[in-house]
């Protein structure tokens, strides 16, 4: 059964031709058919705001935020980067998340999904975030089974990123390593965590001369008891929050505040 749509035609063109969002078919006993069918059945705007609810974004910079949406949506460009957010296919489904290695350049220690820039080289969204999750934590693409696409979110340096939804086998868990370049840590969330209520996450923020604080949602947890908690929030947070209402009709409020 169809539950996608491609957004090019990459059957008369497959050499030059980028493939965003390619079909997808399951059968009806998969155990995340549902998932799938409800990506599939998205209807929304295919690049999300990201002026919303975001205190950040003031005056002049807000004003020229909207603008430079607006001319997004009207052009409909293609994905600079994709990510992977990995789920395991298992009665108690987990999440693929990893924390960055602190001596990456953009959002270094940050709890992030695998993935990364699109290259010349890649012919669709999933082939970017498979190659991406197979240079940081050497997962390999025979083990993914794509589900489908969320809706593309504007990332804090302005990169268009697709988020790819996949599902890999309890036995891939103990076979992915990370990458010491790029991966500071790997880590599997239960997905249950993400049906909660994110908590309003406070961190300092220099703003001009002064430091303010931040309050965003955040997923706050000690995966492996150790006393150490992973805060996911950001870019992947929003992900994954729009991910919860797409796919499973699970809304959260997410913002930038600044008191």
């Amino acid at each position: 059964m169809k539950i996608s749509k491609m957004t090019n035609d990459f059957m008369n063109d497959k050499d030059s031709v980028f493939i965003d969002k390619q079909t997808v078919n399951l059968p009806i006993s998969h155990r995340f058919y549902t998932l799938a069918q409800a990506l599939a059945d998205y209807q929304g705007v295919d690049i999300l705001p990201y002026t919303d609810n975001n205190e950040l974004l003031t005056g002049l910079v807000r004003e020229g935020a909207i603008k430079h949406y607006q001319k997004l949506l009207n052009d409909s460009p293609p994905p600079q980067a994709c990510v992977l957010i990995v789920i395991t296919d298992e009665p108690t489904p987990k999440l693929l998340l990893t924390r960055r290695s602190n001596r990456l350049s953009s959002h270094a220690g940050e709890v992030s999904l695998v993935g990364g820039k699109r290259d010349d080289t890649d012919k669709s969204s999933a082939e970017v975030a498979l190659r991406e999750a197979c240079e940081e934590v050497g997962l390999v693409g025979a083990d993914a089974q794509i589900l489908g696409y969320l809706p593309m979110q504007i990332s804090k340096k302005g990169l268009l990123v697709r988020p790819v939804v996949a599902c890999v086998g309890a036995e891939v868990v103990d076979k992915l390593v990370p990458s010491e370049d790029e991966i500071a840590r790997l880590f599997w969330l239960p997905f249950d965590v993400l049906y909660g209520t994110p908590v309003d996450f406070v961190f300092d923020r220099q703003i001009t001369n002064s430091t303010a604080k931040m309050h965003t949602p955040a997923w706050v947890y000690d995966c492996d008891d150790d006393g150490i908690p992973e805060v996911v929030w950001g870019l992947t947070g929003r992900i994954l929050s729009s991910l919860m209402e797409i796919g499973f009709g699970v809304g959260h409020e997410w913002y930038y505040k600044i008191v």
